[in-house]
């Protein structure tokens, strides 16, 4: 026997005298912590693998009380989803307002107050250098500018009396009379001025009332309009004349 085989059965012999001491100690701990043989044939090994690791032609392995996990399956994409017929938007999605909104380009000036039981009527224009009231009230233009009055006749058509607010309408009213950018009306405070007029009446009565614009005084009335409008769902047009 060379002096090589005797070391190995040396340490053989050292790691089977701590594995059975190290059994007999877990046999004295068995009435307090109970093992199986099984756990008591790992727990031998492993003292003997622990005091032979250092051997390189040690090559058992220990036992494991964890399985080995098998391989995890890889998980399977999530397909994306893909686009509606239409570039993705629902067939009733039109974007905008919905079937039920009518856009009526060439309503009548009663269309577009949509007041029940008020009739509005245009009545004609007149020029002005300057517009002032009965109470001293006075509109001027600026230099080399006009003025330019549009009048209505507003009635109350319904049989009780009946109070309108045009403020909270929401009216659009713009001038369009051959100059490069069609006008919005000058903000006043004069009575019947449509922008923020107030008005109560009687079953079938009328009143007057105005919205007033500033143009230049070479601007050709005559050969305009006014355009009428309200929520972009109703225009009108009115011809000066």
């Amino acid at each position: 026997m060379d002096l090589e085989e005797w070391l190995v059965r040396k340490r053989l012999l050292l790691a089977t005298a701590a594995a059975a001491s190290l059994v007999m100690l877990t046999g004295c701990l068995a009435d307090t912590y109970p093992l199986t043989e099984g756990e008591q044939d790992i727990i031998a090994e492993y003292a003997a693998g622990v005091l032979l690791r250092s051997d390189e032609n040690y090559t058992q392995a220990l036992n494991s009380p964890i399985p080995t996990p098998s391989p995890e399956p890889t998980p399977t994409p999530t397909p994306a989803p893909q686009p509606t017929e239409g570039g993705g938007k629902d067939k009733d999605d039109h974007g905008g307002k919905g079937d039920n909104t009518e856009v009526v380009e060439n309503a009548s000036l009663n269309e577009v107050f949509g007041l029940e039981g008020l009739t509005v009527e245009y009545e004609g224009y007149e020029l002005y250098g300057v517009l002032e009231e009965n109470g001293g009230y006075v509109v001027k233009p600026g230099k080399g500018n006009m003025l330019m009055r549009v009048a209505f006749t507003l009635t109350n058509t319904a049989g009780i009396e009946q109070e309108f607010a045009f403020a909270e309408q929401g009216i659009n009213y713009r001038l369009d009379c051959g100059e490069k950018n069609v006008l919005s009306p000058k903000i006043t405070g004069m009575e019947g001025d449509m922008l923020f007029m107030k008005v109560t009446l009687a079953a079938g009565e009328s009143c007057d009332a105005y919205v007033i614009f500033e143009l230049k005084e070479r601007a050709k009335p005559v050969e305009g309009k006014v355009i009428v409008s309200r929520d972009g769902e109703y225009t009108s047009i009115v011809v000066l004349e």
